[in-house]
């Protein structure tokens, strides 16, 4: 007697990654990948390799490690600890939705696990059909781009031929995204006495030039705090979109968030709030750049403001959120 084959869903979460160890050592070979990447740097690689090899390479991974190292707990990265947890949660809530077993597994664009590895691991646990799911809530080249290309390459060689496989590029729009950020939000700050409270959302910056081949990470930038402050309930001109994280000399997405933080301070706000929903899960970027070094930065145009109580708050990342997790379940389990 035939039965019909019972087809199995298998999810891929992606994110950029971490170095294995916080040591210069272990830096060195993922910061390679990272920067060799052409949709990170898009400089010719005759240009490019060179600087890469014998500036970047050689000095950045032991400037970095101290801040890894600080980053770091016994039990090793948070960032790939939370990534674990994000997995766990996802394959559990989307298997009781579906009544069935599914298989999710992480794969990073840079380091380890590898996307390659992961797609691995899901076809080994029998999953036959697959979702891809980078966990970057807007869509550009940069983030969510780089790993749909890298899941192409790697699904054309383990399961060529394969058309059983699906991409989410972005959910920024998914129901229940933008209500799990606005809860995260007031977990961590109650706006002190609006007009003078301020709500930064901040997202890493990407050249300009990216929006001018079709990119449109700046549009949903913008369009997630739109629909952010319309759940807050706060006006429009209380909530402001920043970015951050340039990293080289050609022109990038602004207002940048220390300047903006700055400017801020010297008006007489005396209480701001940053989120970066842009992350998925608290990295050094966020850990370092953003809620120490902005948050100096704040303090001491306040302090020379003459503003005796200000106040800044850094919103962490979702990370594996009960609401958040709630609303992927939801969107990937449409694909089944």
């Amino acid at each position: 007697m035939n039965s019909e084959r019972v087809v199995m869903l298998g999810i891929l979460l992606m994110n950029t990654g971490t170095p294995d160890d916080p040591t210069p050592e272990a830096i060195r070979p993922y910061l390679k990948e990272f920067l060799s990447d052409r949709n990170v740097v898009d400089m010719p690689a005759f240009l490019w390799q060179p600087i890469l090899n014998l500036f970047v390479l050689p000095n950045r991974p032991k400037k970095t490690a101290a801040r890894y190292q600080a980053f770091w707990t016994p039990q090793g990265s948070p960032f790939m600890l939370e990534s674990q947890k994000q997995c766990e949660e996802l394959e559990r809530r989307i298997g009781e939705l579906l009544g069935e077993t599914v298989a999710v597994r992480l794969g990073m664009r840079y380091g380890n696990p590898s996307i390659e590895a992961g797609l691995h691991e899901l076809r080994d646990a029998g999953a036959d059909c697959i979702v891809g799911l980078p966990l970057y809530p807007q869509h550009t080249r940069a983030c969510a781009g780089t790993c749909h290309e890298e899941f192409c390459r790697q699904m054309g060689r383990i399961a060529p031929g394969d058309d059983q496989w699906t991409f989410i590029d972005e959910y920024w729009n998914a129901p229940g995204y933008i209500e799990a950020l606005a809860k995260s939000v007031l977990r961590s700050w109650l706006p002190r006495a609006l007009p003078s409270s301020k709500l930064v959302v901040s997202f890493h910056s990407v050249p300009i030039s990216f929006a001018k081949r079709g990119d449109t990470y700046v549009e949903t930038t913008r369009k997630t705090a739109e629909r952010l402050a319309g759940v807050l309930g706060m006006d429009d001109e209380d909530v402001l979109v920043t970015y951050q994280s340039r990293f080289d000399n050609r022109k990038w997405q602004g207002p940048m968030l220390v300047p903006e933080l700055e400017r801020l301070a010297c008006d007489g706000v005396d209480d701001v709030a940053v989120v970066c929903p842009g992350f998925a899960v608290d990295c050094i970027e966020t850990s370092f750049e953003v809620a120490e070094e902005a948050a100096d930065a704040y303090y001491a145009a306040a302090r020379a403001a003459g503003l005796a109580d200000a106040h800044f708050t850094y919103i962490p990342a979702l990370g594996a959120d009960d609401a958040c997790m709630d609303a992927l379940a939801h969107l990937v389990a449409r694909y089944s």
